[in-house]
């Protein structure tokens, strides 16, 4: 379709991915995973940016615009889990660790006897923590262990009515500059 177009990846580290530890609420919230796209974007460094949109801000900064939403994922959120157990059936004191605080409230509102612990790092991060032990379980997003071949570690995607998901979570989308 466009024979002579170039395109070059280009991995961009945020504050979010820089700062393992402590909430992510004490780094600024959501925009710690975009601001340095979003200043990438604005100089003209980059010509498109692709994110997860559970965190992308609802404003955008002047100047920038979502231009695409592919198709969304399980939006669910997951329960992995090292003896495979379900939510309802974690002994009760079982660690389980996040860092999101919506997922917080909705665990404790549906199993208050379980001890959550804050739990930061990628994907692989967490679920090597959650195998060596340093949790019992930990509350991921479906999408991202289905897309990254996880799929099989999964001990529960979490029903809607347990745990309802982040807004944007399991869309990516694509964002760029305008004049």
């Amino acid at each position: 379709m466009f024979p002579d177009l170039v395109v070059e990846q280009q991995i961009i580290v945020t504050e979010g991915d820089r700062k393992q530890s402590g909430p992510v609420i004490e780094l600024g919230g959501k925009g710690v995973w975009v601001k340095e796209i979003e200043e990438k974007l604005l100089a003209g460094d980059i010509d498109l940016a692709v994110h997860s949109l559970k965190d992308v801000p609802a404003h955008l900064p002047d100047g920038l615009s979502l231009v695409a939403i592919p198709p969304r994922a399980d939006p669910r959120d997951a329960l992995v889990s090292r003896g495979g157990a379900g939510l309802r059936d974690l002994p009760p004191g079982s660690r389980v660790g996040t860092s999101s605080l919506r997922r917080v409230c909705q665990i404790l509102a549906a199993r208050p006897d379980l001890k959550l612990e804050l739990l930061r790092g990628n994907v692989d991060t967490r679920l090597r923590k959650v195998a060596e032990g340093a949790v019992d379980a930990a509350i991921l997003a479906c999408a991202g262990l289905d897309r990254l071949g996880f799929a099989e570690r999964i001990s529960e995607r979490l029903s809607t009515e347990v745990m309802l998901p982040a807004i944007g979570q399991g869309a990516p989308g694509a964002g760029g500059a305008h004049q």
